[in-house]
């Protein structure tokens, strides 16, 4: 199981609705998985992309999505600034957060592919 660096800076994003959180997954996924977006895969530091889902599928309370600091540069590279970003280190992040996108690359999903993979994965 994966876990996240404990030392490394990860930026939070919070959504109350699972198809924003998933559209935003989507998009980012897709970017990164283009020519453009591929060198935020760097050997040192590649992009990670963590979630955790608050609540049951039923009653969603609330989505967040981690960034470490390749995967933000990349998200406002791809989509300009972001309003409200709390950033905390890796050691502080929940236990039962998800990796979603890390080293290994990223797959172009679309809408779906990202709410599966945002659900299924905790």
């Amino acid at each position: 199981m994966a876990i996240p660096t404990a030392d490394a800076e990860y930026h939070l994003l919070h959504y109350t609705d699972i198809n924003e959180a998933a559209a935003f997954v989507a998009a980012l996924s897709r970017f990164l998985s283009s020519p453009q977006g591929s060198t935020y895969f760097r050997p040192s530091a590649a992009a990670e992309v963590w979630s955790r889902v608050i609540g049951s599928a039923d009653s969603i309370e609330h989505i967040e999505v981690y960034l470490n600091n390749s995967a933000l540069a990349a998200a406002l590279e791809a989509f300009g600034g972001f309003l409200g970003v709390v950033t905390l280190r890796g050691n502080l992040m929940p236990k039962d957060c998800v990796a979603l996108i890390g080293a290994g690359g990223a797959e172009a999903w679309g809408l779906e592919e990202a709410q599966w993979h945002l659900m299924s994965e905790r």
